[in-house]
């Protein structure tokens, strides 16, 4: 969690210099001149009010930006908040003011290649700083359920990895809100130390979805969706990551028990499933993207378990890590398969979990032996997610389903590591990878890696049942949290 630490600021130590800076900014004001009358303007934003202490409201309303755009706004350097223009090219939006000490302050507002600004004067800052971090229940449930995962990671020494946080578009009224809980979540994000790719972008990925972060309007990525900004905005690059969907299309869902789709019938390629191309990467790299995780599937890198990679697959696979590389990006490979192989039993693909006499943690460890054999030597890849939110894996003798995940990953992980292979490894939860419920699936850590480079990885989403479907409002999700005692 983010420890704000406690000033011995005293009011009255600057009631002199705050006075003066708001002068100063005020003089600031009228010196500046006037466009002259039917001019064309450009972009502006006036704020109210324009001086405070740390923690006011303070509305920004903009003109004269491009219509329909999505952008962020900073104070000083610090991301605090983000907008949308209207057809008109105007905005109205609100942010807090961080802790920071007494002063003038620059309130930009960038969007759609344009920005402008205005001065705030601090006037002094709280004596409780993080009265200002929950303003509501909702934002106490989202970061006590992030501390879950972040407390038990200090409390074993390890490091973590968030490979899916979303939060949803499809509310403008409730956008800002959303966003400046994203922003908290990240700020407890970065203080923990943690690698994060966001929920979800890609050229098949449904530009209507709530958790669409970029959006093509031709074949490949070119437009920002409101959430964007805050991704942007962060000041680390292990934080400015998102997810890069597609390669997992055209499966079942995480725990459908049959389907059409198998081993043997895994689909046609740009068809059912895609990567992306190089100028969706060019673009996610012009908007400060640093890192990508790319999803694919067991079934179609190895068709027969046990049995040799398929080619055709791990050449497409070994592209979009290629065109990633050249759009200086970093990938992330996804086995995206929740614990499981769609098998064929001569007629139909059967979920066969690992652990399973059909699919056992021998098969699971040889997929990474041969994987790693083969893209050990590749410098674009920044890690290895071992397998997405492995669910529904069965009992083996005393040990419980998250044992024998548990054991499923280390086998893994020392199969890479047995091929010579120093890539970062990252290992899911079991149980769907939730930070909320963590500690309570995995009591303790369970990976021995010798180079110690690998990293817990947990997902997390706003809504209630954190499935990241967004049913209800803001308001709706605060007053289910205070219900819950949030």
């Amino acid at each position: 969690m983010i420890r704000n630490r406690r000033g011995a600021w005293r009011r009255s130590t600057h009631r002199r210099a705050a006075l003066a800076l708001v002068l100063l900014g005020l003089v600031g004001g009228l010196l500046t001149p006037l466009s002259p009358a039917g001019a064309a303007s450009g972009p502006a934003i006036n704020l109210s009010p324009y001086s405070g202490d740390v923690g006011t409201s303070v509305k920004v309303s903009g003109t004269g930006f491009p219509r329909r755009v999505a952008g962020s706004i900073k104070f000083n350097s610090a991301t605090v908040g983000a907008f949308s223009t209207n057809r008109r090219g105007s905005f109205s939006a609100t942010f807090t003011v961080p802790n920071v000490l007494p002063g003038i302050a620059e309130v930009k507002a960038s969007g759609g290649g344009l920005s402008a600004t205005a001065s705030f004067s601090v006037t002094a800052p709280l004596t409780e700083p993080d009265a200002l971090v929950d303003p509501d229940a909702l934002h106490r449930r989202v970061r006590a359920e992030l501390a879950v995962f972040t407390s038990w990671l200090e409390k074993n020494g390890a490091s973590g990895f968030i490979g899916e946080v979303g939060w949803p578009n499809s509310m403008p009224a409730d956008m800002d809100r959303w966003n400046g809980l994203a922003e908290a979540w990240y700020r407890d994000a970065e203080a923990a130390g943690l690698l994060v790719t966001a929920w979800s972008t890609g050229e098949w990925w449904p530009n209507a979805h709530d958790a669409s972060i970029y959006v093509n309007s031709g074949a490949s990525l070119d437009t920002p969706r409101p959430q964007a900004p805050v991704v942007e905005g962060q000041p680390t690059a292990m934080l400015r990551g998102v997810n890069a969907a597609g390669g997992e299309f055209g499966t079942p869902g995480s725990t459908q028990a049959t389907s059409s789709f198998s081993n043997i019938n895994p689909g046609t390629y740009d068809t059912n499933w895609h990567y992306d191309s190089q100028a969706s990467f060019n673009y996610l790299a012009s908007r400060g993207i640093t890192t990508i995780r790319v999803p694919f599937r067991w079934e179609r890198i190895q068709p027969t378990l046990g049995g040799a990679l398929d080619e055709a697959e791990l050449q497409r696979l070994s592209g979009a890590v290629a065109r990633a590389k050249q759009a200086g990006l970093g990938v992330i490979l996804d086995v995206h398969n929740y614990g499981a192989y769609y098998l064929h039993d001569g007629q139909q693909g059967v979920r066969r979990a690992i652990g399973t006499p059909e699919v056992t943690i021998a098969h699971f460890s040889d997929l990474w032996r041969r994987l790693s054999a083969r893209l050990k030597g590749s410098s674009g890849i920044l890690a290895y997610g071992l397998m997405n939110e492995p669910v529904n894996m069965p009992s083996v003798g005393a040990r419980t389903p998250a044992q024998v995940w548990e054991q499923a990953s280390q086998e893994a992980l020392s199969a890479i590591r047995a091929n010579g292979d120093s890539k970062m490894v990252l290992v899911s939860g079991y149980l769907w990878s939730p930070t909320w419920r963590w500690s309570t699936v995995h009591p303790q850590a369970w990976i021995t890696d010798t180079l110690n480079s690998f990293r817990y990885e947990a997902h997390h989403y706003f809504d209630r049942n954190r499935s990241g479907r967004y049913a209800y409002t803001y308001d709706d999700e605060v007053a289910d949290a205070i219900s819950k005692g949030y």
